[in-house]
């Protein structure tokens, strides 16, 4: 290929090679003619490197030699080609020295290094004159929108100034320019790094806290797992109870004989059963009505007062059962809020049933409703088993329970505080729960926004 190309090759510009100093010239030559033809500044630099190299092992090798360039196109597109040749002894023999079966002081040399790495191709070929070699190095163009005349680049070498008297010094001046340049390239791209390096360190912090949040989320998942297993084990044990009664009272009902009394009684459980089971279910409902957005609120200005009253009538039986002491403080002041009352009785009902629930028999519970500036608090304090520290932040979640080491589980689902908290959220509201520990129960608040007093 490459001789198939200087065959077609039109000459340029030949310099002789007899001195380190010719061997400058050759690379000065070198880049100003890259120049012309359209290279970069970088191809400028590593074409004059690979050309003043070679040149300088030629001339160390054959003692006298000849650096040429030249113009040759094909329909590969056009190509600097670029031949050095010894002119010295006869004896000296480049191809051999290039094929490896002599003396590898040429082949392995900086000047072949540079220039198979910086040029297209790097071959050799026959002098000529019966002895000898050539070296041909290949560098086709860049693209350009018109092919580069060979009287265009005749003319611009033509008009080459004259190489100064002191041409190493002239070199070196040059080769420090280039260096500044290459020092402040290489500073932009260390400024470029280290902005990359300061946006990978970035990246990198928000990797962290993203896997610190999937881990999260991951405990978070496990856990509700966790707790669906256990809301799932406790759902069974809350129907197995009401069913077994049933199925008790059903079974006595139909062995005759049995008094007027009997079957009173036997119907009184079946109803409680199926009514606690029917709770259970309504409970379930609401659940999920509530976690797909579904449940239904009918909103209007209502007062808590009337709210409180209807809820301690409801769970009232059940702090009797327990034999509680029961005080409720109510405002005289009226506590309007905008809100479904059904679903506010349902807040207030669970929280003094799990009041109940989760305090001893002859315990205390302490109801207050208050009006505090543009809201209204509900606070329902007991003195029951209390609440552990860590157990508060997961207080109002789906299927948790609260428990004691003392006392265990005390029933139900778990779902009746995460209502409330639902509930009260859709409500603009907000609900806390605290306690000072195990042993010295607990207190649940809940605050929602007041509006004016309404007729």
């Amino acid at each position: 290929m490459s001789a198939q190309l200087a065959n077609t090759a039109h000459l340029i510009l030949a310099i002789a090679v007899r001195s380190e100093l010719d061997v400058i010239a050759s690379r000065q030559r070198a880049r100003q003619i890259a120049e012309i033809c359209g290279f970069v500044a970088q191809d400028q630099a590593r074409i004059g490197t690979a050309v003043s190299e070679l040149a300088r092992d030629v001339f160390g090798v054959a003692a006298a030699g000849q650096v040429s360039f030249s113009l040759s196109s094909t329909g590969m597109g056009q190509a600097l080609l670029i031949v050095i040749e010894d002119t010295g002894p006869a004896e000296v023999d480049l191809q051999q020295l290039l094929g490896g079966h002599a003396d590898q002081r040429l082949n392995n040399s900086n000047g072949m290094h540079a220039a198979r790495r910086f040029m297209d191709r790097c071959d050799s070929r026959a002098s000529g004159n019966g002895c000898g070699s050539n070296i041909i190095l290949t560098k086709f163009l860049p693209q350009r929108d018109a092919p580069l005349g060979l009287a265009e680049l005749s003319a611009a070498v033509s008009q080459f100034s004259s190489l100064p008297s002191n041409v190493a010094l002239s070199e070196a001046t040059y080769q420090n320019k280039e260096l500044a340049d290459a020092l402040s390239a290489l500073q932009e791209k260390q400024e470029e790094l280290l902005e990359l390096s300061r946006q990978l360190s970035e990246r990198n912090d928000e990797v962290v806290i993203l896997n610190g949040r999937l881990k999260q989320k991951a405990e978070s998942l496990l856990s509700a797992d966790r707790r669906k297993d256990e809301f799932l084990s406790m759902l069974s044990h809350e129907l197995r109870g009401p069913l077994s009664a049933t199925t008790m009272a059903v079974d006595i009902l139909k062995r005759p004989p049995y008094s007027a009394e009997q079957t009173e009684r036997m119907s009184q459980l079946i109803g409680r059963q199926a009514g606690h089971m029917s709770q259970l279910v309504e409970d379930l409902l609401d659940v999920s009505r509530i976690s797909r957005g579904l449940v239904s609120i009918d909103k209007s200005p209502i007062d808590l007062r009337d709210v409180v009253a209807a809820a301690v009538e409801q769970v009232g039986p059940a702090m009797a059962a327990k034999r509680h002491q029961v005080t409720i403080s109510v405002s005289d002041t009226p506590c309007i809020v905008h809100g479904d009352r059904t679903r506010m009785l349902q807040v207030v009902s669970n929280l003094l049933g799990n009041a109940v629930r989760y305090t001893l028999a002859e315990g205390v519970i302490r109801l207050a409703l208050d009006v505090r500036g543009n809201s209204v608090a509900l606070t329902v304090t007991d003195n029951g088993i209390g609440l552990v520290p860590e157990s508060i932040a997961t207080l109002f979640d789906l299927y948790v329970q609260a428990e004691s080491s003392s006392h265990g589980p005390s029933g139900g689902l778990g779902l009746g505080l995460a209502l409330v908290k639902s509930l009260v959220e859709i409500h603009k509201g907000s609900v806390t729960a605290s306690s000072a520990g195990l042993g010295h129960g607990s207190t649940f608040e809940v605050i929602l926004p007041r509006v004016a007093d309404a007729a």
